[in-house]
């Protein structure tokens, strides 16, 4: 069940973060050629159930992950407990983005035609992304260290 647990969180992983990279290296810079910003917003609207099913799968089974590390107190002494820490922080930090730009953003986007909305959401996906090259590294230190 663990290796099942971590393949479906890596999943979860790829599906999210890689469809962000999508649609902000692809779709966004496209959008913006073409001169129709409801062209990105209709697609991030689109993508959204999937998205969001990667995120509540990331979710649960990394606190499944993180109930198989062991006892807080074996894990604190690993070393492991800081940078667990310092994911799940960034992981809500995350989350908390990604809500802004998919229910807050978007939808504006879509009812204004604005260009002021496009360029919230793409500073809105870097920060995501830097985020979640930091919460990678953090996931592997954690696993390095865990006991």
């Amino acid at each position: 069940m663990r290796l099942v647990a971590v393949w479906l969180h890596v999943l979860g992983v790829a599906v999210w973060v890689g469809g962000l990279v999508y649609q902000s290296h692809v779709v966004l810079p496209q959008a913006r050629r073409a001169g129709d910003p409801r062209l990105f917003g209709e697609i991030a609207r689109r993508g959204r159930p999937v998205v969001w099913s990667a995120v509540i799968v990331v979710v649960l089974t990394g606190l499944y992950n993180v109930t198989r590390l062991g006892p807080a107190e074996r894990v604190m002494a690993s070393g492991a407990g800081t940078p667990l820490a310092g994911k799940l922080i960034l992981v809500l930090a995350m989350i908390s983005l990604a809500a802004q730009r998919d229910f807050g953003q978007v939808p504006r986007l879509l009812a204004a035609r604005g260009e002021a909305a496009l360029g919230a959401i793409a500073w809105l996906d870097r920060l995501v992304l830097l985020l979640a090259v930091v919460v990678i590294y953090l996931g592997l230190a954690v696993s390095r260290l865990a006991p």
